[in-house]
């Protein structure tokens, strides 16, 4: 009787296989004892040792559950980071793109309709194409900065 009960402590712990072990000792005692009421224990024995087979797989499929959730959880966070990656660099994409349109635009303008010698025309063309190229870097280091501020704030707070 006291391997089964503690059987059913360990059970209710959740160490299941030391119940188990526990449980079938209490049934090879029972077996082996000349109790006239072997029957009635025999029978919870029994019971008891499907509710901690049940409570073993039990355990056995939330782990599994648990270990899913957590790859889950992690993948998300991948896909997180991969997504703010790819907007990041899609603004920066198209702050450099704006900037050589505005420059084949306004070297065009200088170019086509311009009445100054070549040389001034070049110096202005050097100018714009200078500014803009400034611009470019200013937004994507501006975005750089921001986000790399960023990033390492996330990876504080993990």
């Amino acid at each position: 009787m006291f391997h089964a009960r503690l059987a059913t402590g360990l059970h209710l712990c959740g160490e299941h296989d030391a119940a188990l072990e526990n449980i079938d000792t209490a049934l090879a005692l029972l077996a082996a004892s000349p109790t006239a009421s072997l029957g009635v224990l025999q029978d919870q024995y029994l019971t008891k040792r499907d509710a901690i087979q049940e409570g073993r797989l039990r355990a056995l499929r939330d782990a599994e559950q648990q270990r899913r959730w957590e790859q889950q959880a992690a993948a998300n966070a991948q896909l997180e980071r991969s997504l703010h990656t790819s907007s990041v660099r899609a603004v920066e994409v198209v702050a450099v793109f704006t900037a050589a349109i505005a420059f084949a635009v306004g070297s065009l303008q200088v170019t086509l309709t311009g009445k100054l010698p070549l040389s001034d025309r070049l110096w202005l063309l050097a100018a714009q194409g200078a500014g803009l190229a400034v611009f470019a870097l200013l937004i994507v280091g501006g975005t750089w900065l921001i986000t790399r501020s960023h990033h390492q704030q996330d990876r504080g707070t993990v």
